[in-house]
């Protein structure tokens, strides 16, 4: 299984193999779900509001969010990881 890994922080779109990614969005209000509300360009673009360990696809490719490190901050970073 091939693990490719993207790291997003606030306001830097990440690019991977053709593919734009950027965070909107990240809820980290206590008591809700952590959720991320990603944008997605390859062919289109789409837009995504994910758990972690939720997993949506590009093209042929899967991708889920791994994890979000530092949420509630200022200063979060949402993982990425290829699965496919």
């Amino acid at each position: 299984m091939v693990m490719s890994e993207v790291r997003l922080v606030h306001g830097i779109p990440a690019f991977e193999d053709g593919i734009q990614f950027g965070v909107i969005h990240v809820d980290a209000r206590p008591g809700v779900p952590l959720t991320v509300r990603l944008g997605v360009a390859a062919d289109d673009e789409r837009r995504y509001t994910l758990e972690v360990g939720d997993s949506f696809a590009v093209r042929a490719e899967n991708w889920k969010v791994d994890r979000v490190e530092n949420p509630g901050s200022d200063d979060w970073c949402v993982v990425l990881k290829k699965t496919d």
